[in-house]
């Protein structure tokens, strides 16, 4: 049965409001992974400044995805029982302010301190962020989230350019300024403050504060789909951050690469056709789900499945045009999930959850896969026979388990939308 698409409009502007908000969401995003990422191609600057050992360098992304983690749950039961919009605003000011600080960063105890607020300030942003997306259009959400996720792959690799282009402080103090100005705009979005009205029960005690997060987890993960779901999802994050992190080091030392031709190919690989992926996917995923309630989750499958052999291909061969294409092919493949990954989170969790359901996802593909990605590739690259070439059957397999998890999680979406279905009335959505 698929899920029946409300006709009604509610939004009391025009069409073209829809795509404003689409547009100013993306945005964001592009500044989000600016900020995020600027500090990468900083190192040698930290180091010489400083003084920073490569275990600081470590912990200084190891503190943001991990401060970036645990907040992610708070933020996400506040913007289903607050004014999202000020939820939302106040996360990119907060991240811009801490940006812009971390250019008077004194030593690596402030630094620290810094990155991790970043990572407070960026964990309010993209859980009301998918939720909003997800209802300005419901028959396109896949690609109204893939068009945001395009900002995502911009955004990391104007970071990497700029970081190491202007350097420490500047590279802070320029690409903090962009999220004052939409910290602004955020304010005056004409979206709905909540997803679902919910009854004014007054101020809430810590303890039910507590309660209702962990509730809203329990309900999230008692979804049998989700939790096939955050199987795959956790495996493709494993995934990613392996080659996020290791890809330049395992050109160079096994494709003999210096870094110099490594980040321009790889920044080329990843603006075109990692965002064109991304934008495939949320269309692919869109136009299947309107055939059977099973499309947008056999998108995510089918993109893992057909990422596999070039992964396969990247460890085997070495040299020229055919590598060139099948690392563009595998980076093409490997983000078909990030368009219909929140919109089938969105299919199948109560209007009351929606960025409950978003946010309940992000400490288990931080935690147990993006966080533990680097370390493991970094240990087993040493051990003597494996070396860095064969770690990379590690990403490999990771992604051929996030494809079983997500077939295997088509099999149930059927029955959760329509169980969805009769717990709550038709959603309604925005027009484009």
């Amino acid at each position: 049965m698929l899920m029946p698409e409300s006709t009604a409009v509610w939004y009391p502007r025009s069409r073209y409001y829809g795509w404003y908000i689409v547009g100013l969401l993306t945005v964001v995003n592009f500044v989000n992974y600016l900020d995020r990422m600027v500090v990468v191609t900083m190192y040698d600057d930290l180091r010489r400044i400083f003084n920073f050992s490569n275990g600081q360098l470590g912990a200084l992304s190891s503190g943001f995805f991990l401060v970036h983690a645990l907040a992610t749950l708070p933020f996400g039961w506040a913007s289903d029982r607050f004014d999202r919009r000020r939820v939302i605003a106040i996360g990119v000011l907060v991240w811009s302010a801490a940006t812009l600080f971390s250019a008077y960063s004194v030593g690596f105890l402030s630094m620290l301190l810094l990155r991790a607020l970043v990572g407070v300030g960026e964990a309010a942003y993209g859980p009301a962020s998918n939720a909003i997306l997800c209802e300005v259009d419901r028959r396109r959400k896949a690609r109204l989230n893939a068009i945001y996720n395009g900002g995502m792959f911009a955004g990391a690799c104007a970071g990497l350019y700029l970081g190491g282009m202007l350097g420490f402080p500047l590279a802070f103090k320029l690409v903090a300024l962009p999220g004052f100005v939409l910290g602004v705009l955020l304010l005056t979005l004409d979206v709905p403050p909540r997803r679902a009205e919910l009854q004014d029960q007054g101020a809430p005690s810590m303890t039910d504060v507590f309660r209702e997060m962990t509730g809203g987890i329990r309900r999230t993960l008692s979804i049998p789909t989700l939790r096939w779901m955050l199987a795959s999802g956790t495996l493709i994050s494993f995934a990613a951050g392996s080659y996020i992190t290791w890809i330049v080091d395992f050109t160079v030392q096994v494709k003999g690469m210096s870094q110099d031709e490594a980040r321009p190919l790889y920044a080329f690989i990843a603006l075109s056709g990692g965002i064109l992926g991304v934008l495939a996917g949320g269309i692919v995923g869109d136009r299947w789900q309107r055939r059977s309630a099973r499309g947008r989750v056999l998108t995510i499958a089918l993109g893992f499945f057909c990422a596999v052999p070039f992964c396969i291909g990247v460890i085997l061969v070495d040299h020229g045009w055919p590598y060139l294409v099948i690392a563009w092919l595998l980076m093409f493949f490997l983000p078909f999930y990030s368009g219909p990954m929140p919109a089938v989170i969105d299919d199948v969790v109560d209007a009351s959850d929606a960025t409950s359901a978003q946010a309940s996802f992000i400490p288990f593909l931080h935690i147990l896969g993006t966080g533990p990605s680097a370390v493991i590739m970094g240990a087993v690259s040493e051990i003597p026979g494996i070396g860095m070439r064969w770690a990379f059957v590690l990403p490999a397999a990771a992604t051929l388990l996030a494809g079983v998890c997500a077939l295997r999680a088509s099999y149930r979406v059927s029955a959760d939308i329509e169980a969805r279905n009769r717990r709550s009335a038709a959603p309604q959505r925005l027009g484009l």
